[in-house]
């Protein structure tokens, strides 16, 4: 018996793979293309491609937003720093302990029998070499940062301004302290940042070139949301996209513009650290990002890609040449050691005690994981559709296990040698200051009480050789390295401008390719203009912010892409779920259709629905107590409907009274919290009991979920399941073939 059942299974699964071998992807993807909301015409000799909807209504909440906070800068930047202080406050739970199931997710599916299938037809070779892929990836995904952090971080971590300025400090040695600094600079650019470029791009690039689907985020959902990405619904999910794509793309600009204008001060004391530099130097970016751009994909974003990060690498071994190199292997070896000892126990800290602020004996700084990891983990997420997208994009043919190598593998262990090097000169030169006696108040220190004569940094540095770095910027402390090689300084100055330039050209113009896919349907060839579009609106973005708002209205915007990663970290989860269904679909385990519910959650444009939905949000109990009268098959027992009904009722109501008695007995709320949940948990077995019995794909979790986030769209998805939806069973009976609407 036993052994017919696996034949039958085997004859499916074959059905299967070959309907999916007999799929003509590129008419797929034109078609699919096309389903969405789109305005196509031509004028004179240029032709426009454009979804009116995500094009308009992204661009009119961008400028709602930059005159906002251009006209009330202080206002925005404290209203941000006060939501950032409450995704701390009540997320980092949340932050935290999904970068580590994600990255256990991504390690199982590298692993499994799935790794071998390609992005695109079975037979289908990669687009590009893995030399200019990995390249293009790493340059669009690292932009500045590793020249911004590599000295920065790991002394900061090392010698902070306050004190206790990180979890571990003064609690032991010096050179305890130091390579403690280089682990926590290791997880914030290690696996677990890269992770959420990988779960994005991977997905995109599953479903695009395997379906046809867009190329755009809404094909993310799709799996779960079905044909409704192709309406208003996708829309807003590219609308989204959009907004935190150019927001991220704009602060790097706007606040990356303050490293290259010192940059520039170091070599030329005549061009002036100020706002009016800053914007030249932004436009003389935009214009290279326009002219890249323009050039496309394996032109001009490809050749930038390439000499900007073999700058990046000559810069690195002549760093670590030029140093003690012997003592920088050690380094490099020896972190990534502690980096895999320590790794769970970093991916899964939340600082939990430090950030109540409450230690006995003062030792804690509680604002120390909302000012790094947090910022981290939001900066990274906020910037996954733009950067998993572009993966995408340039992925084709390339299959599950080498995309996660090159996208997660490589550029962790690339980011560990530079971060190894870089952070052990600068931490090498921190030590030799403090030992020679710089202090940080000899630093710009007046000369016979004379503001005008003061001290300079390169009187320290001619007087001692070294320079005390947590003295200084965060801008400053990587060219204090550069110009510390003697005869060769400047020219090391020169190259590392040039190198932070050509990453904010790969940046800019990777970011305006990507918003104009995603404003044209996933369009791959947007028009030209279109693309010039975007990249001078972002040009002219970051300017009218650093002109009007300064410094914080800059800050105010890039709190806000940060933000942004939270509504995104709840995106991903749901990407990895739709992940997983994918990659079975596509393997021949289980059709399309097979193990889905009647019809989605979200399909709620039928007026029956509309009209249910008002009573399912004030009284669930009474669709709760017919469902599971349904399930029990008892539906005409009035006494059986009571009690159910007291069962889901009691638990809501009594949520809703103790909530309004909190305003005369305090702490009263906490009771009515946990009767809310308690109702969540009797629904959510309602619902995993009618999945089961169906055979939908799911599991309690899920369930649990849907009712703590949804449950009114729940409750009519569940109820439409037992009205209108067949077991497997039922559909044989009837020989209808496997398989129901989404």
């Amino acid at each position: 018996m036993s052994n017919r059942v696996d034949v039958e299974m085997d004859e499916e699964q074959q059905k299967r793979l070959e309907k999916i071998k007999s799929r003509d992807i590129e008419q797929l993807a034109i078609d699919q293309m096309n389903r969405c909301h789109h305005v196509s015409f031509k004028l004179g000799p240029f032709s426009f491609y454009f979804n009116p909807v995500t094009t308009f209504l992204s661009a009119a909440i961008i400028w709602l937003f930059v005159i906002l906070v251009v006209v009330f800068p202080s206002e925005a930047d404290d209203l941000m720093a006060d939501v950032k202080d409450w995704i701390t406050d009540k997320w980092t739970w949340l932050y935290v302990g999904t970068q580590d199931v994600w990255a256990f997710f991504i390690i199982a599916l590298y692993f499994s029998k799935y790794s071998n299938m390609r992005l695109g037809k079975d037979d289908e070779k990669p687009e590009f070499s893995d030399g200019a892929y990995f390249m293009m990836l790493f340059s669009t995904g690292i932009s500045i940062g590793l020249f911004y952090y590599g000295v920065a971080e790991p002394v900061s971590h090392y010698r902070t301004k306050e004190k206790y300025g990180n979890r571990y400090q003064n609690r032991y040695s010096d050179n305890q302290a130091a390579q403690d600094a280089i682990n926590l600079t290791y997880f914030h650019w290690g696996i677990h940042g890269w992770i959420v470029y990988v779960i994005i791009g991977l997905l995109l690039g599953f479903l695009s070139y395997r379906r046809g689907l867009p190329l755009t985020m809404r094909t993310c959902f799709y799996p779960i949301l079905g044909d409704l990405i192709y309406g208003l619904i996708g829309d807003m999910i590219d609308t989204l996209c959009i907004i935190c794509t150019l927001f991220g793309v704009c602060t790097s600009l706007g606040l990356g513009v303050m490293q290259l204008n010192n940059g520039i001060h170091r070599i030329n004391s005549d061009i002036a650290e100020s706002t009016d530099n800053q914007i030249i130097i932004i436009w003389c970016v935009t214009a290279l990002a326009t002219i890249s751009v323009i050039s496309g994909l394996k032109v001009g974003i490809r050749r930038l890609s390439e000499i900007c990060f073999g700058i990046g690498c000559f810069i690195m071994f002549f760093i670590f040449f030029s140093s003690d190199t012997w003592h920088l292997l050690n380094v490099f070896v020896q972190s990534i050691g502690y980096y895999l000892q320590w790794i769970i126990q970093l991916g899964f800290h939340t600082d939990a005690f430090a950030q109540q602020g409450n230690a006995p004996d003062g030792k804690e700084n509680h604002s120390w994981i909302d000012s790094w990891t947090i910022f981290y983990w939001g900066w990274w997420i906020s910037w996954s559709p733009f950067v998993g997208m572009f993966i995408a994009k340039i992925s084709r043919g390339r299959t599950i296990k080498d995309f996660i190598i090159y996208t997660l593998t490589l550029p962790s262990l690339y980011s560990f040698l530079w971060m190894a090097i870089f952070g052990g000169v600068g931490i090498q030169m921190q030590n030799t200051a403090e030992k020679a006696g710089i202090t940080c108040q000899m630093y710009n220190m007046t000369v016979n009480n004379t503001a005008k004569y003061s001290t300079r940094w390169d009187e320290i540095y001619a007087m001692y050789g070294t320079t005390r770095l947590n003295c200084r910027g965060d801008t400053e402390m990587w060219f204090d390295v550069m110009m510390s090689h003697k005869d060769l300084g400047m020219m090391m100055a020169v190259l590392s401008l040039i190198a932070i330039i050509l990453y904010f050209v790969t940046s800019s113009d990777s970011g305006s390719l990507v918003i104009d896919c995603l404003s044209a349907n996933g369009n791959p060839e947007p028009p030209v203009l279109q693309r010039i579009f975007w990249a001078l609106t972002e040009g002219a973005t970051a300017t009218a912010l650093l002109k009007a708002g300064g410094q914080k209205s800059l800050s105010a915007l890039q709190t806000v892409s940060v933000a942004c990663g939270l509504p995104f970290t709840f995106c991903l989860n749901w990407t990895c779920v739709a992940m997983w269904r994918a990659v079975r679909e596509e393997y021949g385990e289980i059709d399309e259709q097979e193990g889905r519910w009647y019809r989605s959650m979200w399909s709620i444009a039928d007026f029956r629905i509309l009209v249910q939905i008002p009573l399912d949000i004030v009284a669930p109990w009474y669709r709760l107590a017919k469902l599971r009268l349904k399930l029990d098959k008892q539906e005409s027992n009035g006494g059986m409907f009571i009690l159910y009904a007291i069962q889901f009722g009691l638990p809501f109501y009594l949520w809703i009274i103790l909530m309004i008695v909190e305003v005369g007995v305090e702490q009263i709320s906490y009771v009515a919290w946990a009767c809310l949940m308690a109702f969540f948990a009797f629904s959510s077995g309602v619902r995993g009991e009618i999945r089961e019995q169906f055979d939908i794909e799911g599991n309690m979790i899920e369930d649990l979920f849907t009712m703590v986030l949804v449950y009114p769209l729940g409750l009519s998805q569940q109820n439409d399941q037992l009205e209108f939806g067949e077991t497997n069973n039922e559909k044989k009976e009837n020989g209808i073939e496997m398989g129901v609407k989404t």
